[in-house]
């Protein structure tokens, strides 16, 4: 059976698909691979994210947008027609405001908005005063893949203590989907998507096999539960809102 389609296309604002600079893509033939899987996932628009971690050699701004370079011409060779902008997935410590300030780490699309992640087992307050100082750097943080935390999953109500403070929440498009995720990571999800704290889906794409860019899934399984508008920013137009730098509101 085929999987329902929208009559728009998703924008993917998290994934490891451009080549040889992190965990994600192994070469530009598996970058490709996920890209076309990506295209027949109805994806148009992608974020690219590679990991940025103090003390680690990581890809420069400057060599992540040659990259995109690369991958653009290399996708069109293929017949693909995407849209890419750079970013940068950045585990928090201490040095991060720094390296931002100076550049050294890639906002979301050129913008204002930061994705950021922790350790799994990071302590909330930890978590919590970490965006209370990206925020007074006069950024707006995201919260990479909000599901993979111990805290928020032993009290969910920390989540909308950290939308009240102004953070952004993503979650993962597979972790959204029975089928492929455990069930108390599953229903914390669906939690969240049902008080509308979310407002990022991401594929977190890092192989083209296992942890491939698949949003089809994802959106047949919210479609069933969400206002399609509240589906639409989740998989669409909050991330374009962030490529133009735009505001969006907390749910």
């Amino acid at each position: 059976m085929s999987e329902r389609r929208p009559d728009y296309t998703f924008a993917d604002m998290h994934c490891h698909i451009i080549p040889q600079v992190d965990d994600g893509s192994e070469s530009m033939e598996m970058s490709l691979a996920m890209l076309q899987t990506a295209a027949d996932q109805n994806i148009e628009t992608i974020i690219l994210t590679p990991h940025n971690k103090g003390g680690h050699r990581n890809v420069s701004p400057a060599g992540i947008d040659r990259r995109i370079g690369q991958l653009e011409q290399a996708s069109k060779e293929e017949g693909l027609s995407l849209l890419f902008y750079p970013g940068n997935e950045i585990l928090y410590d201490s040095t991060v405001p720094d390296r931002l300030n100076a550049g050294q780490i890639a906002t979301m699309a050129g913008s204002d908005y930061v994705l950021i992640e922790f350790k799994p087992w990071e302590e909330y307050s930890y978590i919590r005063d970490a965006f209370r100082t990206i925020s007074y750097e006069g950024y707006r943080p995201i919260l990479a893949h909000c599901e993979r935390y111990e805290c928020f999953l032993k009290d969910r109500d920390l989540v909308e203590d950290l939308v009240r403070a102004g953070v952004l929440i993503q979650l993962n498009a597979e972790d959204c989907v029975p089928r492929f995720s455990n069930r108390k990571v599953n229903r914390f999800c669906h939690a969240l998507l049902a008080e509308e704290l979310v407002s990022f889906i991401g594929t977190d794409a890092h192989k083209d096999e296992g942890r491939t860019p698949m949003m089809l899934p994802c959106y047949e399984a919210l479609s069933k539960k969400l206002d399609p508008d509240y589906v639409r920013e989740l998989m669409r137009e909050n991330t374009l809102a962030v490529t133009r730098n735009e505001e969006i509101g907390a749910y």
